[in-house]
């Protein structure tokens, strides 16, 4: 799970598996600290007999199991499952139960498009890219969202999602979509920011000159990105990795490539 989790009760023999984060529980603290952290990832599936059993006879908690039964099988809601489950772990604090039950409740008076982007930002935050983009183009195929800002920005995030993963001329695509509909600045300069990232000066031009953009903020652009690559971490970082291969220290060299290449796959998982 990434961190310590300390188990008052039962541990399972048998994981449950949750699908949608590749994860297999062992405790009710597990499962709650997944509830805490992925909470706008829930969704009304979580709610399931297959939960319910598996609580009943992997931890042996048949009253809870009951309860959340009787929750599951009477139309309940999953704010109210979800509840029944942090409050029987007794993993959470019963102010961080009432925080994360209200979020559920508020996302259940939200309309589908709403909660889908609620989601597909929460994977942005989280650095899981594709399940954000495939989220985003999912919003986008949606045809009876008429607020035409609020489908600009859902380019503009898809639009990070993409630059997330380098692909800056994806993004510069849904940045330019999404000033076209939300006439954000905001959109504009990251449009034109993914250009200066790929080196495309004509790019820049030609989209700069489309957007009508003025003298005086393509210079503000120009002076943002420079004092952005000149600042001091970055500056250390290019003065160590030059004095690395000064020293032909290939070990080294290889060990940050390496861990380049682990953070862009975890970036891509699915």
């Amino acid at each position: 799970m990434g961190e310590l989790i300390l188990c008052n009760q039962m541990l399972a023999a048998l994981p449950y598996y949750i699908e949608e984060a590749a994860l297999g529980i062992y405790s009710l603290e597990e499962l709650s600290y997944y509830i805490e952290n992925n909470l706008y990832l829930l969704e009304a599936n979580f709610m399931s007999e297959e939960l319910c059993t598996w609580i009943d006879k992997e931890l042996q908690l048949h009253e809870a199991a009951a309860k959340l039964r009787e929750i599951y099988r009477g139309d309940g809601t999953l704010s109210e499952f979800v509840e029944c489950i942090l409050k029987q772990s007794g993993y959470l604090s019963t102010a961080q139960i009432q925080q994360i039950v209200r979020a559920l409740k508020d996302m259940e008076n939200k309309s589908e498009f709403e909660c889908i982007k609620m989601k597909a930002d929460r994977y942005v935050e989280n650095h899981r890219y594709i399940n954000a983009i495939y989220e985003y183009c999912k919003l986008l195929s949606m045809k009876d969202e008429p607020n035409e800002i609020l489908i600009g920005n859902v380019w503009h995030n898809l639009g990070c999602a993409y630059a997330g993963l380098f692909l800056f001329r994806e993004a510069a695509v849904c940045y330019k979509h999404a000033y076209e509909l939300n006439e954000n600045p905001e959109s504009m300069r990251e449009c034109l920011y993914a250009y200066r990232c790929m080196h495309d000066g004509q790019g820049f031009r030609e989209t700069a000159a489309e957007l009508d953009v003025d003298e005086e903020m393509l210079l503000d652009i120009g002076r943002i990105l420079n004092e952005t690559s000149r600042m001091e971490d970055i500056c250390q970082f290019e003065q160590s990795l030059e004095e690395l291969f000064a020293m032909e220290k290939e070990q080294e060299i290889g060990g940050i490539v390496t861990e380049w290449k682990d953070t862009y796959r975890k970036n891509c998982r699915i």
